[in-house]
């Protein structure tokens, strides 16, 4: 608010800028170490004892370190060579090392954080080039930064989908002991040169390792390793321990664990939160309830495939409720996604400008960020397949109704999926519902539409 005087007083921006810059040469200046020793003032022991004390604390108070020992260098606020000035949020692995060896970062050095950084003039990088290449690089700096001891335990994994296969490999980065089985047994040849071993069946996997993992698609899958010919069970005996990690219904994680310790084997549910590119950077949330004591064996094996593990107590159903839930509100984020963009293409807003706004505005994510950019760009490449999602959209809605909680938006949302299973999009990205929320069938006509063809009859 202007105390007094009019909008013409104030200054333009060229002048606030030419301020800036200013303000930053004088207190560069001011910090710099011009003033030769012979024009200071000698200062008495005690009064050099107690500047000495108070610059300690000061150092101590405004030290810009974080957890883990990286200084953050504040880049200076203004752009004196007149290359485009940048805001960089966050640090790349690549700077901290800088900083901890004491070199000095550039603009050139320091990779752009993918959904934080913006280019305030000049010709500024593609969104989606920023995000292939945090796919491709940034996941594996990600896997190899991390310091894991891995246990002694034999280690068994079922099924290399799309999210086991990078659970797998970051087993066997960290040194793992893995063997590996799958329904297609072509998938196992690349693992096996890794270093894993191959099972003939999950029974064998089973019998030869102390945990296994099953990470599968969905219930049938499930209950097939499980009570299948050579199945899981077959194999299990005292003290063999099962981890279940794919994303299915209660009632199929509550047979699998009845049947589990019935034989004296121990159990743990362990779905994950993430989808293909977190699962390759080992950097999955791993949410688990079931025995405790195998949640704390699986401790070095959860380091590597996830950045964070939950214990949520000896339940078993709870981790699947969390997960199921989750997944909830992903699909409605996606569908409202789709249906934003489908709307601003039909009343003629670029959608190139569209994406940019999201990715730069509050709506800022990375579920946003990267789904608005296979919308723009029409590939749906499977991260997180579509048909997957509309199942945990259909298993949620169960849940709702075993506890009379009604769900209106992930109703409407399953249906918008639904329509996208049936145009023969199930096996593509979860954004390829952006197809079911911009095109109509034949038989298929909008509310408008319907309330003028009513009011002409």
């Amino acid at each position: 608010m202007l105390a007094s005087g009019k909008l013409e007083d104030l200054p333009s921006i060229d002048e606030e800028v030419a301020l800036i810059q200013q303000k930053s040469v004088s207190s560069d200046l001011e910090a710099s170490p011009s003033v030769s020793s012979s024009n200071k003032v000698p200062k008495s022991p005690k009064e050099a004892k107690e500047g000495k004390e108070s610059q300690n604390r000061k150092s101590k108070m405004k030290s810009p370190v974080r957890k883990g020992g990286a200084t953050v260098k504040r880049l200076a606020s203004s752009n004196l060579s007149g290359t485009p000035s940048t805001k960089k949020f966050f640090m790349s692995k690549s700077s901290k090392a800088a900083d901890q060896e004491g070199t000095p970062k550039t603009d050139e050095s320091m990779r752009d954080s993918f959904h934080f950084t913006h280019t305030i003039s000049g010709t500024d990088t593609p969104v989606g080039a920023r995000l292939e290449e945090f796919d491709e690089v940034e996941s594996e700096e990600k896997v190899s930064g991390k310091t894991i001891i891995p246990t002694p335990l034999r280690i068994g994994f079922l099924g290399l989908g799309i999210m086991g296969q990078g659970m797998v490999m970051n087993l066997l980065r960290s040194g793992h002991e893995v063997t590996v089985w799958n329904r297609t047994a072509t998938k196992c040849r690349e693992f096996v040169k890794a270093g894993a071993l191959k099972g003939n069946n999950p029974a064998d996997v089973v019998q030869s390792c102390d945990i296994t993992f099953t990470c599968v698609s969905d219930s049938t899958a499930v209950r097939d390793i499980m009570f299948g010919n050579m199945g899981v069970l077959d194999g299990i005996s005292k003290g063999k321990c099962y981890v279940e990690m794919s994303t299915v219904d209660e009632e199929t994680v509550q047979d699998v664990a009845d049947a589990i310790m019935a034989r004296g084997g121990a159990f743990l549910e362990a779905p994950v939160c993430g989808s293909r590119v977190p699962a390759l950077e080992g950097q999955l949330l791993i949410v688990c309830s079931g025995d405790r004591k195998l949640f704390d064996d699986c401790y070095s094996c959860f380091e590597a495939m996830g950045k964070k593990s939950f214990y949520l107590g000896n339940e078993v159903g709870t981790a699947t409720r969390l997960k199921l839930i989750h997944n909830m509100i992903l699909g409605n984020v996606v569908a409202s996604l789709a249906e934003g963009m489908a709307l601003a293409d039909k009343v003629g807003i670029d959608l190139e400008d569209f994406t940019e706004v999201l990715s730069l505005g509050s709506l800022s994510c990375r579920t946003i960020n990267h789904k608005s950019q296979a919308i723009l760009n029409g590939r749906y490449d499977p991260h997180f397949p579509l048909q997957h999602q509309q199942k945990d959209l259909r298993l949620v809605l169960g849940l709702g109704d075993s506890v009379e909680q009604p769900l209106y938006l992930a109703a409407a949302a399953n249906e918008l999926f639904k329509k996208a299973r049936r145009m023969g999009f199930g096996e593509g990205d979860v954004a390829a519902v952006f197809k079911a929320a911009s095109e109509f069938g034949a038989g298929e006509q909008t509310d408008s539409s319907a309330k003028d063809e009513s009011s002409t009859k």
